[in-house]
């Protein structure tokens, strides 16, 4: 029997990926805003829409990880890789990520949300 469920992870990783995600997001907002385009609304629609989206999604895993007294901790590591200690029910697992991993996973993320409605 695994430590950690499939599920805890999902809601750990959503508690990694999703915070990323915004601040990309209303990065892009702003040069969306800052830029000449002729028609900047459809854009922005399509951004808000997937930001609304993830802070919906990012609230229901905080919501999980309290009920559940479970804990996401962040360490820095060399080489600009970071590393994640998911604590849940008294079992304590250390994830080390590459950026590349960060990256490509944000990234992977970023497209589910902006096709989704």
């Amino acid at each position: 029997m695994p430590s950690i469920t499939v599920e805890d992870y999902h809601h750990f990783e959503n508690n990694i990926y999703l915070p990323m995600l915004i601040k990309i997001l209303e990065k892009d907002v702003e040069l969306i805003n800052r830029l000449t385009f002729k028609l900047h609304r459809p854009y922005l629609k399509v951004v808000d829409n997937a930001l609304e989206l993830i802070r919906k999604d990012l609230k229901q895993s905080d919501i999980y990880l309290i009920r559940f007294h479970m804990r996401l901790i962040k360490d820095k590591l060399e080489n600009g890789n970071i590393e994640y200690t998911y604590i849940s029910s008294g079992y304590e697992e250390r994830h080390a990520l590459i950026s590349t991993q960060l990256k490509g996973k944000t990234e992977e993320l970023m497209t589910a949300y902006l096709y989704k409605k």
